[in-house]
């Protein structure tokens, strides 16, 4: 029998029976590799802050895993992680393009809401989507993803024009270039952030759609996809539980309201 009790069996043995301690061996031989957007301010921002980021990098903390974030403009964010080629990708909103590629965490890391921005000089003669004239130009970010019936617009005529950021399109819209410009907005994004960013006059809502979450998203086919949902899900809750999220909501001044 003392074959079984080399320091090396022991040691396996309690590996085994704590199951995060082996994950968090594993992982900390090959980092979970997320990518975040680089222009969702204050949810993720250029420099690698953000809200959303800090979530994200409390839960895994929580579930004994090490990641390893890249920031890059959410395109490619979104391209890679449907590829294969990265774990996850945040923050992501359902899109049929996603469907057999990419799966959810199990809870949105925020809610996000659909509002429109007009031109004061030329306003936008609507109060919904549903008003919404043929021809009419409404700039989208590239690679986002918007709820069904925005992007059913185009059967209607109405005119999706792209562009790398809200920031730009707001730009486009005060010049008179677009009649419309639909932005994500959230519970920290607001209207006066957003317009103070732009640095534009000239510019004021118009209406909203109904809201959609935004959730860390995983690769159905990179090896580390599901292994890193499960971590995430797990370190998730253990934050909302131990009181971390609550702290991270008050740190970014997330309404109590909005958390989780």
């Amino acid at each position: 029998m003392a074959r079984f009790t080399s320091p090396v069996i022991r040691r396996l043995a309690s590996w085994l029976a704590v199951p995060w301690l082996l994950s968090a061996h594993l992982a900390g031989a090959a980092p979970i590799e997320l990518m975040v957007e680089d222009a969702a301010a204050p949810w993720s921002n250029s420099d690698g802050t953000g809200y959303a980021n800090d979530v994200v990098l409390a839960a895994y903390a929580a579930a004994h895993a090490e990641v390893k974030l890249t920031v890059v403009p959410y395109a490619r964010c979104k391209t890679y992680v449907m590829a294969g080629a990265v774990a996850g990708c945040f923050s992501m909103s359902d899109a049929p393009e996603l469907h057999g590629k990419v799966r959810f965490a199990d809870v949105p890391l925020f809610l996000a809401y659909p509002r429109f921005f007009q031109n004061t000089a030329h306003p936008v003669n609507a109060r919904g989507l549903v008003d919404l004239a043929p021809g009419t130009r409404v700039a989208i970010v590239n690679g986002y993803e918007y709820p069904p019936e925005v992007m059913r617009l185009e059967q209607r005529g109405v005119r999706l024009l792209a562009a790398r950021s809200e920031v730009v399109n707001l730009k486009k819209l005060a010049a008179g270039r677009v009649d419309l410009v639909l932005a994500m907005m959230d519970d920290l994004k607001t209207d006066q952030v957003l317009l103070y960013e732009a640095q534009v006059e000239g510019v004021a809502f118009a209406f909203q759609a109904a809201p959609q979450g935004s959730y860390l998203g995983f690769s159905l086919t990179h090896p580390d996809g599901e292994r890193a949902r499960a971590l995430f899900n797990s370190g998730y809750a253990a934050i909302v539980a131990n009181g971390v999220k609550r702290t991270i909501d008050r740190k970014w001044n997330l309404p109590a309201a909005a958390s989780r």
